[in-house]
């Protein structure tokens, strides 16, 4: 593995990768990685580079902050957000019970089988409860802690919500925002974040804002129903990658 802090064709290789990712961020609020992620780890030790992307995504959200703000639901944000951090010790005690082939294997069947009711118009209204939102965001700490997969649940339940897709977008973007700062704390607090990972993604950020930046034009010119097809597109090849990485780590056991 090359040198992070002397490799310059690193650095830039993982910026062009994730800049890819970022275009799907700026068009539908989520799948940084989701896009990135297989690229990124043949530059960088796994680790790394879901840490470095946590670097980038807050990082854009510091520049999408202004617009975010004013569309979010924040009363949700606020409440998923609590709800995590209530779930993530929880998964991560799991995580020395639950393999994590059988983690990916399950929460990517949740996450195909949460696409499917949506595909069929499953909907929670345009103001779920309090506790079906607490449910949302329990889980989506608790996949965060076994598996580093918090999205699944949240893109699911704002999907779900019959509001306009700027409030889901940025609601999404916000708190994922949110829940990268408490996992960034969560690493360094075990030293786990080094200097390198955090040059790699502020490195990164730049041209990742540049793909950011023209998702949201893309955006901004679509409907509602073009919206909610990108979206769902993205749910699907995310429990496609999290079955396929779940099983084939499963077969070389």
């Amino acid at each position: 593995m090359p040198d992070l802090a002397i490799s310059f064709p690193v650095f830039a290789g993982f910026a062009a990768c994730l800049a890819m990712g970022a275009f799907l961020r700026g068009l539908a609020g989520f799948g940084m990685a989701l896009v990135a992620m297989p690229f990124l780890v043949l530059l960088v030790p796994p680790a790394d580079a879901v840490l470095a992307v946590l670097v980038v995504q807050i990082t854009l959200t510091l520049i999408d902050l202004p617009e975010c703000v004013g569309h979010a639901d924040r009363r949700a944000v606020g409440m998923l957000t609590l709800a995590a951090i209530f779930g993530t010790p929880v998964g991560l005690l799991f995580i020395s019970v639950v393999p994590l082939w059988l983690a990916q294997i399950v929460i990517g069947s949740i996450t195909a089988a949460a696409a499917a009711a949506l595909f069929f118009r499953f909907s929670l209204g345009p103001r779920p409860g309090p506790i079906s939102t607490t449910a949302v965001g329990f889980f989506a700490g608790l996949f965060s802690g076994l598996a580093a997969a918090p999205g699944p649940p949240v893109v699911a339940y704002f999907l779900a919500r019959e509001v306009p897709a700027r409030t889901k977008r940025a609601s999404m973007i916000i708190l994922f925002a949110i829940l990268a700062v408490f996992a960034l704390a969560t690493a360094a607090f075990k030293g786990a974040l080094h200097l390198h990972v955090v040059l790699l993604g502020l490195f990164s950020a730049p041209l990742c804002a540049g793909g950011s930046a023209l998702g949201a034009y893309f955006f901004r010119r679509g409907s509602e129903t073009s919206y909610r097809n990108v979206a769902l597109l993205a749910m699907v090849c995310s429990a496609l990658f999290g079955i396929v990485l779940g099983l084939s780590a499963w077969l070389r056991l």
